[in-house]
């Protein structure tokens, strides 16, 4: 599969500039290139463009040695060469891309960060002796898919909060390999030393990238024996390992850094030990005999059809469906962010809504197995599991596995679709922060209330059940990490996620952020005679300072909190102010009887409305007449969908920092973000809102408008590619063609 096209040679004739060339560099580390050209890839083929930039540098190794201007020519014809091969990607980027053949499916085109290295490599030394404007072209061109993800037709992938990994296969899901990485920071810092007039945004994605290279060592220093990449985990062969060696020993020499010091001894240490390289034959000689055998057994266990369909099939296991709070809003931003590529099929243990029947569901158990307590929560996986393994061995065959929690619904998955051959993407939405040391206690207090009002028979049992409870999570924790292929987590670091990770040997590579989506269309902004007449349907008249609380009435929600904030708010407003004030909560659940006695008791009836349990379409009509929303949560992980809906409604959003994202999304005047359960705050911040609707409308106006950009379906569609896979880069090779109007055609 390539494409053809009658390639323009640019040739400018100009002479050579004083300082605007760069300087001519020295050799290429003449280990790296006896290794990269020793190297080969059983899925690769059409390599020419590497082969031809590794003679060339070559060559240009041997003219600095002998000083041979037949090896200089030599090097040129190469790089000529180069020239002609090159393919537009679009936004004035050029590759030079391999044909990949994908396992189950057919070839297609993949760039390659070793491939662009060496070609930038070849192009910089090209334009140091020739001055050629041909050259300089071509080097900015390759160089803009080091700035580019692999999605908008680049090399590199985002790694940890805000790293980048240049991939050796330029495809999703990324491996995190350690050669394309190593190679790719050695021809960066190759064109930032000996080119002064290069770009500063070069210079700072080299360091960008160099920092998360360094923090990535840890993990490719495996137990006994490093790994080829951060994604299978696969060991590396004895020739891979020199080239490892070659790799940070040039990089050590070059770029000075004490991390990559340090690692070049430690992968020394590993090749001079007897013992570990018999680990390393040991562990290739039983990988080699299990992944044979099993590929006898996997096709008679899990049947797959011969024909490829065009669309994703997808299994979403998760304790009920349709799923309430923040997982019915991500389930249901999958849905429209993959409409048309994926195809959902939900495994879940209850039906809670009777209007299913677009949706192919799945269903294993009964009602009472729980994941919630102990023993129902083992009588939850299993049966789960038994019901998996029956849809694949009837031929079932799911490309992609999507747990919706890291503990029981990953552990009933997992395994079973590791074995199946689809990927595992666990999105989780709390679990792996629930036995964090400040929020573990908090959730035992809210269970353990729930009970206070039960018989002292009742409480003794629960507190039975919780005591087995526990060790029986941390256990299904450790088991599901071992086969989930990816974490996707809602959130920003620093919540806990990654230190849980951590504690339960989840790699830091493989737990990736999103942002949550939320849809800004599903919440128009009325005008104001709109507004004005939704709100008399409700009874409110248009100055009315409407606060909503949208959430189940449960203690983690801190309603309790929120109206006693709200109590200490109307005592400091003027009469004439406290008059327009209405707090209305929408929402049910076990504690709707408490509240109901709390606001008897701080005489709140003038001001609150329960409103009950609302739909999807009632709350955004909520919101709509709402001037402010408040949220005050003790405890909460991930992204809260109550406040990204607030915001994109345009209301004034006062949240605790719980969870922690709140901080940032409410940062830069987009709300107020107070303690959590501190009454006093949130009290001052409702005084400083309710006084002040032209600062309502203002922080509404900055709060949508941030969602509009950061939490955009487009946003959450590219997680989802990244996630599941991507390799379109021949669909980008053929639009630009056709947009640029170049001759040629695409052949198979």
């Amino acid at each position: 599969m390539s494409i053809s096209y009658e390639y323009e040679k640019v040739r400018s004739g100009s002479e050579h500039q004083e300082g605007g060339w760069p300087q001519q560099p020295g050799p290429y580390p003449t280990a790296v290139l006896k290794h990269c050209l020793s190297q080969s890839n059983p899925l690769v083929t059409s390599t020419a463009a590497l082969q031809t930039a590794c003679r060339a540098l070559t060559h240009w190794n041997r003219s600095l040695v002998g000083g041979d201007h037949r090896e200089r020519d030599l090097f040129l014809e190469d790089a000529r060469r180069l020239l002609a091969l090159e393919q537009p990607l679009g936004n004035g980027a050029g590759g030079w891309p391999l044909v990949l053949l994908r396992p189950g499916g057919g070839p297609t085109l993949c760039l390659s960060a070793p491939v662009q290295s060496c070609v930038l490599a070849v192009l910089l030394r090209a334009l140091s002796m020739t001055g050629d404007q041909a050259y300089m072209l071509a080097l900015e061109r390759c160089l803009k898919t080091f700035h580019c993800d692999i999605l908008d037709g680049g090399i590199y992938s985002p790694l940890y909060a805000d790293g980048i990994f240049f991939e050796e296969l330029a495809i999703y899901p990324a491996t995190h390999s350690f050669t394309g990485m190593a190679l790719a920071l050695l021809s960066l810092h190759e064109l930032i030393e000996y080119w002064p007039a290069c770009e500063e945004v070069s210079r700072e994605l080299y360091q960008r990238a160099l920092t998360t290279f360094e923090r990535s060592l840890c993990e490719f220093a495996g137990r006994f024996w490093p790994y080829r990449d951060l994604a299978t985990r696969c060991l590396v062969t004895a020739q891979e390992l020199a080239l490892q060696i070659a790799l940070l020993d040039a990089l050590a020499a070059s770029t000075k850094s004490e991390v990559c010091v340090r690692a070049r001894q430690h992968w020394q240490h590993y090749s001079e030990s007897w013992l570990r390289r018999l680990r390393s034959r040991w562990w290739h000689a039983r990988h080699s005999l299990s992944a044979r055998l099993w590929r006898f057994w996997q096709p008679r266990l899990f049947p797959r059809p011969a024909s490829t369909p065009s669309q994703l099939r997808v299994c979403v296991p998760l304790p009920a469906f349709p799923a309430i709070g923040g997982v019915l809003t991500v389930l249901e931003g999958i849905e429209e962010a993959t409409q048309g590529h994926w195809r959902m099929e939900y495994l879940t243990r209850a039906i809670t809504d009777q209007e299913t029947g677009k949706y192919v569901i799945h269903r294993f158990g009964r009602s009472w197995m729980g994941a919630s307590h102990f023993p129902f929560v083992w009588f939850y996986v299993l049966t789960g599991a038994a019901r998996l393994f029956a849809l694949l061995r009837q031929g079932t065959a799911f490309d992609l596995v999507l747990p919706q929690d890291a503990v029981f619904s990953a552990l009933l998955s997992a395994p079973l679709g590791h074995l199946a051959g689809a990927r595992v993407v666990c999105i989780d939405h709390g679990h792996l922060t629930l036995l964090q040391e400040d929020i573990h206690p908090l959730h035992l207090a809210e269970r353990r209330r729930l009970l206070a009002h039960r018989s002292r028979l009742r409480r003794l049992i629960g507190r039975l059940q919780e005591w087995c409870y526990w060790p029986s999570y941390r256990l299904m924790l450790r088991l599901a990490a071992r086969r989930v292929d990816q974490y996707l987590v809602p959130g920003v670091p620093g919540d806990g996620v990654e230190t849980m990770a951590a504690r339960f040997g989840i790699p830091a590579s493989r737990v990736v952020r999103f942002a949550s989506m939320v849809n800004i269309e599903r919440y128009p902004v009325p005008s104001e005679e709109e507004r004005a007449g939704r709100r008399q349907e409700y009874g409110f008249r248009p100055d009315d300072m409407v606060v909503a609380i949208a959430c189940r009435l449960t203690p983690e929600k801190g309603l309790d909190l929120a109206l006693a904030s709200l109590a200490r708010a109307l005592e400091r407003l003027k009469p004439t102010a406290r008059a327009r004030v209405r707090l209305i909560i929408a929402g049910d659940g076990p504690l709707r009887q408490e509240l109901e006695r709390t606001i008897d008791r701080l005489q709140l009836h003038d001001h609150c409305a329960l409103w009950g349990e609302l739909s999807a379409p009632e709350i955004a009509r909520l919101l709509s007449i709402s001037d402010i929303f408040l949220y005050t949560s003790t405890r909460g992980a991930c992204f809260s969908m109550a406040v990204l809906e607030a915001m994109a409604a345009g209301c004034a959003v006062i949240a605790s920092t719980r969870p922690p994202s709140n901080a940032l999304l409410l940062a830069e005047g987009r709300g107020i973000a107070v303690r959590p359960a501190d009454t006093e705050e949130t009290a001052n911040a409702l005084v400083r809102l309710l006084d002040n609707p032209a600062l309502c409308r203002q922080m509404g106006r900055a709060a949508r408008a941030y969602i509009a950009t950061q939490h955009s379906p487009e946003t959450f569609r590219r997680a989802l590619l990244r996630a599941s896979g991507w390799a379109a880069l021949e669909q980008l090779l053929t639009e630009t063609v056709a947009r640029n109007g170049l001759e040629g055609e695409v052949e198979d």
